[in-house]
C-alpha cells in the first residue's frame, strides 16, 4: 500500500529533499535540450533563493509528501502587474516549476499540487494561474491541459 500524499508549504528543511527533485527536471530539460540547458556545479537553487521563496509574500513552494518522503513540488511566483496601459488588469501567479520524482508519477501527485498552487492562488486574489511548457515536453503539456489549462501564447525563437 502506498503512503497518503499530502501538499503543504515547504521548509528549509525540505531543502535537500528539493535540490534532488530540481535535479531530476534539469535533467529532463538537459537531455532534450542541451543547447539550452547545461550541467552546472552545485545546486541549482541555492539555499538563499529557496528562502527568498518562503519568505516573500508573493512566492512559495508547495511540495507534495508521501510518508516521510518529499516526492514533489511546485515553485509559484506572482508576477508584477503588466505596465501596458492596453493590457486588462490581471493579477497572475505563475507555476514556475512543477515536478513529481519518477518512481511517484501516475498517482495524481501533480494533480494535487496544481490544486493546492490554485488554492494558493485564489487566496492571494490572483485572476489566473499560467504556466510556460518547452515545446518538446509534450507530456507536460497534456498533462496542464488535462488539468483545464488553455494555450495562450506560443514564443517562437530564433538563433541571431
Amino acid at each position: 500500500m502506498t503512503a497518503r500524499v499530502r501538499v503543504r508549504e515547504a521548509s528549509l528543511d525540505d531543502y535537500e529533499a528539493l535540490i534532488a527533485l530540481f535535479d531530476e527536471l534539469d535533467e529532463i530539460h538537459r537531455q532534450a535540450r542541451p543547447d539550452f540547458f547545461r550541467v552546472f556545479d552545485g545546486p541549482a537553487r541555492t539555499r538563499e533563493q529557496m528562502e527568498q521563496w518562503l519568505i516573500a509574500a508573493n512566492s512559495t513552494v508547495l511540495v507534495a509528501q508521501s510518508g516521510q518522503d518529499v516526492v514533489g513540488l511546485a515553485v509559484l511566483l506572482t508576477r508584477p502587474a503588466s505596465g501596458f496601459s492596453g493590457a486588462v488588469p490581471r493579477r497572475v501567479v505563475e507555476v514556475d516549476n512543477l515536478v513529481v520524482r519518477a518512481d511517484q508519477r501516475g498517482r495524481r501527485i501533480g494533480h494535487r499540487l496544481l490544486d493546492a498552487a490554485r488554492d494558493w492562488s485564489r487566496r492571494r486574489h490572483a485572476t489566473h494561474l499560467e504556466v510556460a511548457v518547452h515545446a518538446f515536453n509534450r507530456d507536460a503539456r497534456r498533462f496542464y491541459e488535462d488539468f483545464g489549462f488553455a494555450p495562450s501564447i506560443d514564443r517562437l525563437v530564433l538563433s541571431a
